[in-house]
């Protein structure tokens, strides 16, 4: 499903996570996938960023779910420093998915969710998402992920064809089980955590396997034997 090499939120070594340039980047340095984040806000728009705050990544502050479509205008989560100032936008998943379009890039979607779970803030996010992908007809390209195991049962509810990955902090042992009733395509686990018989295991029974977020080959250098499909990385031209 993806290739050995997925930039980690666009290529956040190298450009401000989860912007435009970064997937640009991807593109421009022969990457053919790279993940990124969606939310959605109470204005039912889709937005890529990671955090459920603007704080840690913009020039503003607040609740993401809050962000209106006349602040999207204004708020900078490109370089923000004096000496390095360039305004960037955050992109909203439809910008994000005609831009992959048109560039052939591939796209790992990580739906986000931020505690405690809302029902139906899952059931709009997932629906919103599914909606922008048919509109922009790209749904040989992307890879929908998450942690959240409620909403790829309802993704796949809604639709048995796009393909999915399961992410995991640590394997648990009922994972052959979740695989098998939502179909998923493949398993993201934290490089920390997981074991080379674990990598085996997955491998023997045809399921593509991924860690997250290496950014050193070295600390991965004995899974790929076992059968590691590839690695999602803040800097791919490391692993490349």
């Amino acid at each position: 499903m993806m290739s050995k090499i997925c930039g980690h939120r666009g290529a956040a070594k190298y450009k401000p996570e989860n912007t435009i340039s970064g997937f640009e980047w991807c593109v421009q340095n022969g990457i053919e996938w790279a993940e990124c984040d969606v939310q959605l806000t109470n204005e039912e728009i889709l937005l890529v960023i990671h955090d459920d705050t603007l704080d840690r990544t913009s020039d503003a502050t607040g609740l993401v779910k809050e962000i209106t479509k006349k602040e999207l205008k204004t708020i900078n989560v490109g370089e923000i420093k004096p000496k390095n100032y360039f305004f960037q936008k955050i992109p909203t998943m439809e910008e994000l998915l005609r831009y992959c379009k048109k560039s052939k890039l591939k796209l790992n979607i990580e739906m986000k969710f931020y505690q405690p779970i809302k029902s139906s803030y899952r059931e709009r996010l997932v629906s919103n998402l599914l909606q922008a992908i048919k509109k922009t007809n790209i749904k040989n390209q992307v890879l929908v992920t998450s942690f959240d195991l409620d909403s790829l049962f309802l993704l796949r509810k809604y639709s048995s064809q796009i393909p999915v990955g399961i992410l995991y902090e640590s394997l648990p042992k009922n994972w052959e089980l979740n695989v098998r009733d939502l179909n998923a395509t493949t398993i993201h686990l934290d490089y920390k955590s997981v074991t080379c018989d674990q990598i085996k295991q997955m491998s023997k029974l045809d399921i593509q396997t991924y860690v997250y977020t290496c950014n050193n080959p070295q600390e991965i250098d004995a899974l790929w034997k076992f059968g590691l499909s590839g690695v999602i990385t803040d800097d791919p031209l490391k692993f490349k």
